[in-house]
Parts: C-alpha cells; sequence; structure tokens
C-alpha cells in the first residue's frame, strides 16, 4: 500500500494530453502551470503539489515539474486537490527524495520507495482530513501530525479538550478511520520511524542511534520504543536495521 511505482520528470509532449491512470499522480510544480480536469482549468504555482486521484481524466502543463506514482493508496481526495507552496515543504522534499533513489537503483530501493510513499500518503492525507473527517476527527489527525515527534504528548489530554464526550470521540475516530486515536498515534509513529531507517540515516556512515530515532518518534524512553517497534514490525530496531540495509 502507498508504493511509488514510478518518479520523474514530467514529459510535456505527453502530459500535456488528456490521460488517466490507476494510481494516484502526485506533482510538483518546479515553475507555474496547469491542471486541467474534465475541461476546468485549474492554476498552479511554483512550489505547489497537485494530488490527482485515480481515474481522473485530465492534462498537466508544466515547464519543469517531477511526478510521483502512487499506486494502492486509500487518500480522501474525490477530485484534483492543489497544495500551496506554503503547506508542501515536507511533501516536496519526500518527493525529491524519493526521485533521488528512484533514478539509483530502481530494485535495490523499494523499501526506501514504499517507506517514502506512505510519508507522502500521510502528510496528504493530513493536509486533506478537513474535507474527508468530521471536524473532532479532523482536529485530532491534525494534533497528532503536529506532536508526533513530541515526548510529552498527551492525546489523551487533547481529546479531553474537545467540547465532546470522551467515549463518543473515541468512537467516532475509530468509525471513520478504522483504528482508536491511540493506535493512529502509534501507526503515525511507527512509520515515521521505519521511514528514517530506510531512508539510510542509520547506516554506518551517520550519527543516529536508536535513541534519537526514538525521540524523533515521541519516544523518551528507547528501550519501550525498541518493544513496541518489535511488535508492530517484527524485529527489534538493530535488526530492522541490519535486514533493510545490509
Amino acid at each position: 500500500m502507498n508504493n511509488i511505482t514510478f518518479v520523474g520528470k514530467t514529459v510535456n509532449s505527453e502530459e500535456a494530453k488528456e490521460h488517466v491512470h490507476g494510481d494516484f499522480d502526485i506533482i510538483f510544480f518546479k515553475s507555474s502551470g496547469t491542471v486541467k480536469e474534465s475541461g476546468k482549468s485549474i492554476s498552479v504555482e511554483e512550489g505547489d503539489v497537485a494530488i490527482i486521484p485515480p481515474l481522473t481524466m485530465h492534462s498537466v502543463n508544466a515547464g519543469n515539474a517531477v511526478r510521483a506514482v502512487l499506486s494502492k493508496a486509500l487518500l480522501p481526495v474525490k477530485s484534483t486537490l492543489i497544495i500551496p507552496s506554503e503547506n508542501a515543504d515536507e511533501i516536496r522534499r519526500a518527493i525529491e527524495s524519493a526521485l533521488n533513489h528512484f533514478l539509483k537503483n530502481k530494485t535495490e530501493n523499494n523499501g526506501v520507495l514504499s517507506a517514502y510513499g506512505n510519508l507522502i500518503a500521510a502528510l496528504t492525507a493530513a493536509y486533506a482530513a478537513p474535507n474527508g473527517y468530521s471536524p473532532a476527527v479532523a482536529m485530532i489527525m491534525e494534533d497528532i501530525d503536529r506532536h508526533i515527534g513530541d515526548t510529552t504528548y498527551s492525546l489523551e489530554n487533547f481529546i479531553r479538550t474537545l467540547p465532546l464526550n470522551y467515549d463518543y470521540v473515541r468512537k467516532l475516530f475509530k468509525k471513520e478511520t478504522g483504528v482508536t486515536p491511540h493506535a493512529y498515534l502509534m501507526r503515525a509513529r511507527m512509520e515515521r520511524a521505519k521511514t528514517i531507517i530506510l531512508s539510510g540515516v542509520t547506516n554506518r556512515y551517520s550519527n543516529y542511534s536508536v535513541t534519537q530515532i526514538a525521540e524523533a518518534c515521541g519516544y523518551s524512553e528507547p528501550l519501550y520504543f525498541s518493544r513496541v517497534f518489535k511488535k508492530y514490525y517484527g524485529a527489534a530496531p538493530s535488526d530492522f536495521i541490519k535486514n533493510n540495509l545490509n
């Protein structure tokens, strides 16, 4: 799920023609351009990111852009979504990093591309949440995204600040997302940990340790983080690093 199957620069002669895909098109515009969807023209500026859902007839006109194809993604995007440059920094960085990995080795970096795909999907879902979820659920998702690396963060305290019954909010969140708020937080933190590891920052050429990864993912106790990680991925962080980077 959320696998990046292609990353590359757009080809004007091909992208300018109306076409349709079975996967999400994620396009990072390095210059101004347009996206046409069902005859409607949408202007984009330098730095914007367009999220084009599957089976959408569209064309892209851009002097300089990078296109990523996201396969089997579950995103709350039903029509072309333009994320303005001021909100798209992390997605742009993920796309460019994925492009570098894709160009280096299309086979050996599949795990890395999957990690970047998960990151792009998570960032897109967080941005689009107000349009796809109820206000209470969207607020929780946005708060989790803001505090994912905060070791002092209390999700329970935040939920209790909402002007709704605590149990009702938990049930509503699970109904709309399929998991409880705390399970959603853990999944987000584990996906961040996996992304950090698969990006290569924990290899022998860097100074990052399991303790630092734990802190970056909101865990003050590295041993507890390691237990959660092993339960989630079936291997301790150190073993996961060896299995995926050696």
